[in-house]
């Protein structure tokens, strides 16, 4: 029996995860950055791969520069994640409303 077809594929499900794995990564650096200056803070890590835990690292302090490049690189590519869902959305609204003429 054929799979049941919805709206969004299967590109849509995996982008809406890969956004909300960057999306806790986010947090959790930005936790990172906020108590760096934390008198027996430990900086925490986000496991993507199991999407659910927040993990301590092996008792390491808080090494800024390192945050704010973990950071950069995963709002790049959270950025992307986004890039990506606009340009599946604007395929769909172009079929809505090449459908209405």
């Amino acid at each position: 029996m054929a799979e049941p077809v919805g709206l969004f594929d299967k590109t849509f499900d995996a982008l809406e995860k890969a956004m909300a794995a960057a999306a806790k990564t986010q947090a959790v650096i930005a936790q990172n950055i906020a108590n760096a200056k934390t008198p027996g803070y430990e900086a925490l890590a986000f496991d993507e791969e199991l999407n659910r835990a927040v993990k301590r690292r092996d008792k390491r302090d808080v090494v800024l520069e390192e945050e704010m490049a973990a950071l950069a690189e995963n709002s790049g590519r959270y950025s992307a994640y986004v890039k990506m869902m606009t340009s599946k959305m604007s395929v769909l609204r172009s079929i809505v409303t090449q459908g209405r003429k």
